[in-house]
């Protein structure tokens, strides 16, 4: 197979590995798969990304960047609302019947290397934060209620997304998904 004319390699790599891994996991691949799917030979990738790890790392990484980006970019004025549109970005892979990529991520979590591993953590550790930010900030404005574990809500709240991608799949329903951080914001709701 010829490389695609002015196409990047690289970039056509991690796009083609973000694709699989949102529906398939880091197992759910080969650079075989990947290189049929950009019309590529797999040493061509191999040359970008010597190992598959190397790959989910910057892939990983990427993702986190661009999903940071969108959060930043959630510009309600009150935290409550905030996290509304949170859960919604948040549950928008569900839509294309897909997963969060770290979430998916995770699951072959044993065989990634400490890079692949570290940017995952990142991820969580990043929404985790910026979730207990919020919490706190609906404290303060009273829309939340003040006796609040921030942050055993916040890690239950990433888990319950997780989870609402997962069940979206197996319904087919990614409407059924988003009802869960409604629920879960009126919960803890003044």
């Amino acid at each position: 197979m010829a490389r695609p004319s002015g196409r990047d390699i690289r970039v056509a790599t991690i796009e083609a590995a973000t694709a699989a891994i949102k529906t398939s996991g880091v197992t759910g691949f080969s650079y075989g798969d990947l290189a049929e799917r950009i019309g590529v030979r797999a040493p061509s990738i191999h040359h970008h990304f010597r190992v598959k790890d190397d790959l989910v790392a910057e892939t990983t990484a990427r993702y986190r960047q661009s999903f940071r980006l969108a959060v930043d970019n959630i510009d309600e004025k009150r935290a409550l609302d905030r996290l509304r549109s949170y859960g919604e970005l948040f549950l928008r892979p569900a839509d294309a019947a897909e997963l969060c990529l770290c979430g998916a991520a995770v699951a072959g979590w044993d065989d990634l290397n400490e890079n692949a591993q570290r940017e995952i953590i990142g991820f969580f550790d990043d929404e985790i934060t910026w979730v207990t930010t919020q919490l706190a900030n609906g404290v303060e404005e009273g829309d939340i209620r003040s006796d609040l574990n921030h942050e055993a809500f916040a890690l239950s709240f990433i888990a319950a997304l997780e989870g609402a991608l997962l069940l979206a799949r197996t319904q087919d329903n990614s409407v059924a998904a988003a009802a869960i951080p409604t629920t879960l914001l009126e919960l803890i709701a003044r």
